[in-house]
């Protein structure tokens, strides 16, 4: 950092006599508001106002201030030299009244007439620099080379540190105060934009992403310095502009050798004061962001102790790594030691050190990026992740057979905002659906056994048990839910929240894209397969667009060998972000509950994610009864990356949830289990255990119920019937598609056969 300080500058005065009074002085010249002509000398009283020289010395512009202490400036063109491409002007400088000429040169005629500034500044007003060793003249060639090169500010090692004064010939020399100790960055005197485009010339500004509904959109904007990326965020893209910048001048403005700042968390968790205004500071830990975290971590931290082990349980992250330092363990998972140590690496700094990791740090090679997430909601995610991994290894430990696995779904719940008291509500495995000629009449058998799809079901059995508390006074306040002030129907407690977790991104519209594109932002966003409403393959993986059709499938239809369809998982997200989590029967008991984040494995992409799961319908639905709205839940991605498994998905699905000694194994072929005759979370246990409650608990509305049907208990809740019809409405509105149900007479059976 540059310590320039000047404290007075004045010129020398020539005696004149004083005038009686201004108006008998303007009486005998005939002047009236006129400047004073320099008959080639200085007038009375003319000077350089104190800290001018200093402002031209940081980037001011000389022309400035000699506009400011003289009536008129007239530039001419001498002479242009050399090649057209890289031409050199000589420009002179004719001051009122002063005969001699002053001159400069540059690449351009704007440089020529600043250095020709300069040189007269220098040249009438005879400046020189004293400091404690001695005299120093302030060379013309240094600051002319300084501003020729387009550098405002003076190199560090060519500057002291030492107290600095500036004066004219034959005056006394005054000291300068001491500076006072900067505690922090201020950078609202002057737009940063302006700043970063003075110090870089030529950076471009990139809009990374645009979120948000469209009255109150976010914007992410993107500035690369130096090969470095900097991200700034704001609610206009001239405020992400602005905050890129701030971002990049925080990095490299404060030091002679463009390291890196200390961030102001650091310095308020260490409890240091930073002087900004020194060259020197100590050497705080702070990562390059496009490091391989293990050999960071080294470097940062070379005590730490590293120790591995090997679970033939899970298929994928076979290898768990720990991470001692300080007394404190970091873990990470992985499909091999280097893999598990590069996770717990990472988990590692960012409790350490904030940091965060890039694509260019990515030990596997995907371009994931984490530069919108925080340090906090990074930990956050590998802690839902690490909870659901670590319960699926238990439940399954002793069975090799069904430890296999391609996508693996758990829900975590907690209580407020942090992971203390989390608990995992369930842990599922699962990536087809049922054969068409196992349907079944009597909602005995599971349509679709994708692991997300399943944990959704495992929740409804778990707000099942959870409304069952409410029977009995002795139990009621181990509940989540609470009654509503209006004592119609329950609500959660104001403290729970449910996080979803799965290993990959949602089948469909969010995974489609993800593998093909490196950019973090869709560089396609008006394709007309973006955004398509997907259906999933009979006894197959991946997904197909809809073309059309009214998205009625018939029994008969199935039976004779239609295809079966049923909606992808990313479709299905985005329903529960409008509907709810619950579904339909639930909806006569409590209020909508939705989902606070969303964390993936891997394949995290933002701009898919966030279009697949709410974003495509958000400018096309409307009419949403009451208290239903469209949640658009955080998504977040946890550091220890799955890697991609070539092989052949099982023919099984593993279903566990709270209260199971054993995990629930289901044959995907028939849609039930392979002990039994019906699952826990099939249609016809959940409408048992809807009949049971119902006479016991009070209704969100008044409303007659039918219970003739399955079928009609869910149509009978009106709202929520509502809320579905604009959801579809919106896909169609925004030519998405048409929603393929299923067959009706799935939904036909009685509650009397439910409790047979």
């Amino acid at each position: 950092m540059v310590n320039t300080q000047v404290t007075e500058i004045t010129t020398m005065e020539t005696s004149l006599p004083k005038e009686n009074g201004n108006k008998a002085h303007r009486e005998r010249t005939g002047q009236r508001g006129i400047k004073r002509s320099m008959n080639g000398n200085l007038p009375c009283s003319i000077s350089i106002k104190p800290g001018q020289i200093q402002q031209i010395s940081q980037g001011r512009n000389p022309i400035s201030v000699l506009n400011e202490v003289f009536t008129s400036l007239n530039f001419e063109v001498e002479s242009v030299t050399g090649p057209p491409h890289s031409p050199a002007f000589l420009l002179s400088l004719s001051i009122n009244s002063f005969d001699q000429k002053f001159y400069g040169s540059g690449p351009s005629k704007k440089a020529a007439r600043n250095a020709a500034a300069l040189n007269a500044l220098n040249d009438i007003f005879k400046l020189k620099t004293l400091s404690d060793n001695g005299s120093q003249v302030l060379d013309d060639a240094l600051l002319l080379s300084k501003h020729n090169n387009n550098n405002n500010i003076l190199d560090a090692d060519e500057c002291t540190n030492e107290v600095t004064k500036v004066t004219i010939e034959g005056e006394d020399e005054k000291p300068v105060p001491p500076k006072r100790e900067k505690t922090e960055i201020n950078l609202t005197d002057k737009n940063p934009v302006s700043i970063l485009n003075e110090l870089r010339v030529g950076l471009k500004y990139e809009v990374v992403s645009s979120s948000g509904p469209p009255h109150s959109p976010i914007f992410t904007v993107c500035v690369v310095v130096d090969g470095q990326e900097y991200y700034g965020t704001g609610a206009s893209k001239k405020a992400a502009r602005t905050r890129s910048a701030e971002e990049a001048l925080k990095a490299f403005i404060q030091f002679p050798d463009n390291v890196t700042i200390v961030s102001t968390s650091m310095r308020s968790r260490e409890g240091n004061k930073i002087d900004f205004t020194s060259d020197k500071v100590e050497n705080v830990p702070r990562a390059p962001r496009d490091k391989n975290p293990v050999m960071l971590l080294n470097e940062l931290y070379p005590a730490a102790v590293y120790s591995y082990t090997f679970n033939e349980a899970d298929s994928v992250n076979r290898f768990k790594a720990c991470i001692n330092i300080n007394g404190e363990t970091y873990s990470g998972t992985g499909s091999s030691k280097k893999h598990a140590k590069a996770s717990a690496a990472k988990i590692a700094l960012v409790k350490l050190i904030n940091y965060t990791p890039t694509a260019s740090g990515s030990y596997i090679g995907q371009s994931d990026i984490y530069s919108h997430t925080s340090p906090e909601n990074m930990l956050k995610a590998d802690e839902i992740g690490r909870m659901v991994n670590d319960k699926f290894a238990e439940i399954i430990t002793g069975d090799m057979q069904h430890s296999r696995r391609k996508v693996l779904a758990g829900i975590v719940m907690t209580r407020g905002p942090t992971m203390a008291g989390a608990e995992v509500i369930c842990v599922t495995t699962g990536t087809k659906c049922v054969s068409g000629g196992h349907i079944s009449l009597n909602g005995s058998s599971l349509n679709d056994m994708h692991a997300e799809i399943i944990a959704r079901r495992c929740l409804v059995n778990f707000f099942y048990d959870q409304l069952n508390l409410l029977t009995n006074e002795e139990t009621c306040e181990a509940s989540i839910f609470i009654q509503k002030d209006d004592k119609k129907g329950y609500r959660l407690k104001d403290d729970i929240e449910f996080h979803l977790y799965i290993n990959t991104a949602p089948c469909g519209d969010a995974r489609i894209f993800s593998p093909h594109e490196d950019s973090s932002v869709d560089r396609h966003p008006n394709r007309i397969s973006r955004g398509l409403l997907r259906t999933k393959i009979e006894s197959g993986e991946g997904t197909i667009p809809i073309k059309g059709g009214s998205g009625i499938q018939t029994w008969d239809g199935i039976i004779q060998g239609e295809r079966l369809l049923t909606m992808s998982c990313s479709d299905k997200i985005c329903k529960w972000n409008v509907l709810g989590l619950q579904g339909a029967l639930l909806s006569h008991f409590i209020e909508p509950i939705y989902l606070k984040s969303l964390v993936l494995g891997s394949l995290m992409k933002e701009p898919h994610l966030y279009r697949a799961i709410c974003g495509r319908v958000e400018n096309t639905l409307q009419g949403l009864p009451p208290p239903f709205l469209l949640n658009r839940p955080q998504m977040l991605k946890a550091t220890s990356v799955e890697t991609r498994q070539a092989q052949k998905a099982p023919n099984f699905a593993v279903i566990w949830m709270c209260g199971m000694e054993k995990p629930e194994i289901v044959s995907t072929e028939k849609g039930k289990p392979e002990q039994s005759e019906v699952s826990i979370v099939c249609k016809q246990k959940l409408a048992q255990r809807f009949i049971n409650l119902f006479e016991k608990l009070p209704l969100v509305t008044n409303e007659k119920v039918s219970l003739m049907s399955y079928y009609d208990a869910k149509e009978s809740i009106h709202t929520y019937v509502a809320a579905r019809t604009a959801l579809y409405e919106a896909f169609r509105k925004a030519q998405l598609g048409n929603w393929v149900t299923k067959p009706l007479e799935q939904d036909l059976f009685g509650f009397s056969e439910s409790c047979q």
